[in-house]
């Protein structure tokens, strides 16, 4: 057999970085099992998928040569998954419906293999295994035009109660070209809490009982400064894409409250989700 000499030393340096690497990753899970034990103790969340969204974004700004922008994200959804969520007992519930079996493997790529994943038959199934703690995330699908889905009048009602359940994040976690399943869009619902990435959209709600039309509504979005947004639904209720961040207690979503209180409609938040990676952007 041919052996070369510079052939095999590359392949000892490759060997000599992959015990590295190795090590670097045992070292990393001892840490993320550090501040898991720490965000316990102080009552903190575990799913943060705003520092994540941020650690990614600044890896994409260093990133260079050959290896691409996609693996580097999956290698990062699987740490995380690995070892803070999967060490802390969290599991997945997805709902796919025939027609669009690819839900599945979004919730795969984001939650990584290891992490303990179960169908749900309906997306009211789906959020009800979240509602009784059996499992920690719900994957449903984004909502349609026509909001056709009863599982957003059950998340509004819980919503309002205060029953803790939230929009964290939106999948796949990147787009690209002639990726497909950015047709069909998911959400992750949880009882947990939407931060801020410093690039996000937020997912508002409206209850629209007095029947104002669809003109009055975006007349008030404008009047309160949301130039951007995408609606679902043109009945009783309405959920509204923006691309910013909100909160409960922010000037513009209290300025919409009122404005939209003063002709008849309840306004809310669903949640929201870091804006999905463009990896087209960070491609050099």
């Amino acid at each position: 057999m041919y052996q070369s000499l510079p052939l095999d030393q590359i392949r000892q340096k490759i060997d000599g970085l992959d015990n590295q690497i190795h090590d670097l990753l045992l070292e990393r899970a001892d840490l993320i099992m550090a501040i898991s034990e720490e965000k316990k103790k102080a009552g903190i969340q575990i799913v943060q998928p705003a520092r994540e969204a941020r650690m990614i974004r600044r890896l994409m700004t260093r990133h260079r040569g050959p290896l691409p922008e996609e693996t580097i994200v999956r290698i990062w959804r699987e740490l995380v998954s690995s070892v803070s969520l999967l060490q802390t007992g969290l599991s997945v519930a997805v709902y796919v419906p025939s027609e669009v079996p690819e839900y599945w493997d979004m919730a795969r790529d984001y939650f990584g293999s290891v992490l303990p994943m179960q169908r749900a038959s309906s997306t009211s199934e789906t959020l009800d295994l979240v509602r009784s703690g059996n499992v920690t995330f719900a994957v449903i699908p984004f909502p349609d035009k026509g909001l056709s889905d009863p599982c957003w009048n059950g998340l509004i009602q819980d919503i309002e109660h205060e029953k803790g359940l939230a929009v964290i994040q939106r999948l796949p976690y990147g787009q690209k070209e002639n990726y497909n399943y950015d047709r069909h869009p998911a959400l992750v619902v949880a009882q947990s809490k939407f931060g801020e990435s410093g690039d996000d959209c937020s997912l508002c709600y409206l209850v629209n009982e007095q029947a104002r039309t669809k003109e009055e509504i975006i007349s008030i979005l404008k009047e309160s400064g949301v130039t951007e947004f995408d609606l679902y639904g043109d009945g009783v209720l309405i959920i509204i894409s923006i691309p910013e961040y909100f909160e409960g207690t922010s000037k513009k979503i209290v300025d919409l409250r009122d404005k939209m209180f003063s002709i008849g409609i309840r306004i809310g938040l669903l949640g929201g989700y870091p804006s999905p990676l463009s990896y087209k952007e960070y491609r050099k």
